[in-house]
């Protein structure tokens, strides 16, 4: 699961860079103001198959979180909900002719659906945007805009 939640960090590091200020491996409960936009890749579940004697089957639910302050968003949209077309836009923009723009999260995943040898992006299962309460350093509670996808990888490996 861990190598499977890093490979993910490497190809969203490597795409996003410093656009977003922090990529954490798991949820974090406590995020500093300094450390927004934050991407979360969270494992969920691990599921094994066995195929044969010889082999068996990973099946790992992951979700990747794009996380930001609500109030960095505030009035630069009229009529929207705060944050929402930022995380829309990062998370699942399109083009004009409907396309995926290349710099979402949704088009790095479809373009890297192989993560190894007998290692791939199995589904990509749904997109939620929510509203969430966290703490800050400071112990302080803030509303913080999330867009949360959430994937299945595969790992076909032998057993030793």
């Amino acid at each position: 699961m861990i190598l499977t939640c890093e490979k993910l960090k490497t190809i969203l590091e490597s795409t996003f860079g410093d656009s977003i200020k922090n990529y954490n491996i798991d949820d974090p409960a406590i995020i500093p103001f300094s450390e927004l936009p934050t991407i979360a890749i969270s494992p969920i579940s691990t599921n094994i198959d066995i195929i044969d004697t010889a082999r068996d089957t990973w099946i790992y639910t992951v979700d990747i979180i794009l996380i930001i302050d609500s109030k960095q968003e505030l009035n630069k949209y009229k009529q929207e909900v705060v944050g929402t077309r930022y995380l829309a836009d990062t998370m699942e923009g399109k083009t004009s002719s409907g396309t995926l723009r290349p710099n979402t999260i949704l088009y790095i995943l479809r373009n890297n659906l192989r993560l190894g040898d007998n290692w791939y992006i199995n589904n990509i299962a749904n997109i939620d945007y929510s509203l969430r309460t966290r703490t800050n350093v400071g112990g302080n509670q803030f509303v913080t805009k999330e867009a949360t996808l959430r994937l299945s990888a595969v790992r076909v490996q032998n057993k030793p």
